[in-house]
């Protein structure tokens, strides 16, 4: 995590939220702690270990509670094995996210099947940090877009091999205008869109034209809006 000076605006960040931020490391968190604070995100506690957590904030459990879990040094056994099974013992209202990541521990789609709400790596500035912070407090995910379109396509092959009626996609969509309408939402040209499902861009536009007309709309960012708002949840 980079400290560097910067400004951000919390101005819609509810000022009953507070930040658990859980490692080894109490000086650094510390300090990022004092960073939260400053800002006016939230109130901030760092603790050594995430099992006495519920402790720390008593009973009723806070509801706008994230719980930052410091990864730095870790591998993705110890991630898999130790952290997330940890995590998943808190109170299930928390918002969970793993900071000081290495990029190639490939550990996000486990984590998102644990309830992990975001990921920060370890060379992201504390601004992008607070402000991933600040949208999980607001309802959403901190996923990068690559990430989340591995997952969507992911799910959308599995749904593929199950007995899943089309029907059961609102305005009658098929699996495959589906999986075309995740990868729209998160930017990909038709190219790409092709490349990623191993069909032909003339294919995509097909899919594209018979999805306008069942969603009503005209133009990709219409169906964009739609699918983000329907299908799939908010991503960065």
């Amino acid at each position: 995590m980079r400290y560097e000076d910067f400004n951000i605006d919390c101005e819609n960040v509810q000022l009953d939220c507070q930040a658990l931020i859980v490692g080894p490391n109490h000086f650094q968190n510390a300090l990022f702690a004092t960073y939260i604070e400053t800002h006016g995100l939230c109130k901030s506690t760092v603790v050594e270990d995430i099992l006495p957590i519920a402790a720390v904030c008593g009973e009723p459990h806070t509801r706008n509670t994230a719980v930052l879990y410091d990864c730095f040094e870790l591998n993705g056994v110890a991630l898999e094995d130790t952290v997330l099974a940890k995590l998943e013992r808190l109170p299930p209202e928390w918002s969970l996210l793993l900071f000081n990541l290495d990029h190639h521990l490939g550990i996000e789609k486990k984590a998102l099947e644990y309830g992990v709400h975001g990921f920060f790596y370890h060379d992201d500035p504390v601004e992008t940090l607070l402000k991933g912070l600040a949208a999980v407090f607001g309802g959403e995910l901190w996923v990068s877009r690559r990430k989340m379109a591995d997952l969507i396509l992911e799910n959308c092959f599995r749904s593929h091999r199950m007995p899943v009626s089309d029907h059961a996609y609102p305005h009658n969509l098929t699996r495959r205008e589906v999986e075309v309408l995740g990868l729209l939402t998160l930017g990909a040209s038709n190219v790409v869109i092709a490349e990623k499902l191993f069909i032909s861009p003339h294919t995509v536009r097909t899919h594209l034209n018979h999805t306008y007309r069942k969603l009503n709309v005209t133009s990709r960012l219409e169906a964009s809006v739609w699918a983000s708002k329907t299908l799939f949840q908010h991503i960065y």
